[in-house]
C-alpha cells in the first residue's frame, strides 16, 4: 500500500472518533441548556410565589380601598427559573421561566388578564403586576427603577450584579 495512503487511513482513523466525539458533546451541553434550571443561592426558600389580588373594603365603606391576598393558595410557587439575565444598566432583570411554570403562569395571565397579580416573597409583597396581556412565553422583565425591589432582591438571591 502507498505510504500516502497509509497515512491519511491513520489520521482519519485517529481524528474521525475524536471528532465525532467533540461534536457529540457539543450538541449535548447545547440541548442541556435548552431547560436547564437555575437555582437561587437558597434553594430551600421559593423564590417568590404569585396570588390573585383581592379587594378590601374597610368597615363603613362601600369602595374598595386597598388589596390583599389568601396567603394559604398561592397561584404559582416559583423555586428556578431557566435563565436570568441583567438588564444593559445591570440593575433590572429579566428571567426565563421554567418550561412548566411558565405554563402555568400563562394560564394564570390569561385567567386574570386586566387584573392585579401579587409577587410575595420572604413574607412581604414585592410587586403589584397588572396583566395588561396573558403573557406566554414565560419571560418576566422587572424594570429598574419601576420594579427596583425586585429586580434587587433576584440579583441579591442569584448573586448577580450589583445587590445591597
Amino acid at each position: 500500500m502507498d505510504p500516502w495512503l497509509n497515512f491519511l487511513w491513520f489520521i482519519r482513523m485517529r481524528t474521525f472518533p475524536r471528532l465525532a466525539l467533540a461534536i457529540c458533546c457539543c450538541f449535548s451541553v447545547l440541548g442541556a441548556g435548552v431547560d436547564a434550571e437555575i437555582k437561587p443561592a437558597d434553594p430551600k426558600t421559593p423564590l417568590f410565589r404569585i396570588f390573585a389580588s383581592i379587594p378590601m373594603k374597610p368597615a363603613g365603606r362601600d369602595a374598595a380601598t386597598g388589596v390583599t391576598f389568601d396567603d394559604k393558595h398561592p397561584l404559582l410557587v416559583v423555586r428556578s427559573v431557566s435563565d436570568l439575565r441583567l438588564a444593559r444598566d445591570g440593575k433590572g432583570v429579566l428571567i426565563t421561566l421554567m418550561p412548566v411554570d411558565a405554563q402555568k403562569f400563562a394560564a394564570v395571565t390569561r385567567k386574570y388578564n386586566q387584573g392585579l397579580l401579587l409577587l410575595e416573597t420572604e413574607n412581604r409583597v414585592l410587586d403589584a403586576m397588572y396583566v395588561a396581556a396573558p403573557i406566554t412565553d414565560g419571560m418576566i422583565v422587572f424594570k429598574y427603577p419601576d420594579e427596583a425591589a425586585v429586580a434587587e432582591y433576584l440579583r441579591r438571591r442569584f448573586r448577580v450584579g450589583e445587590f445591597k
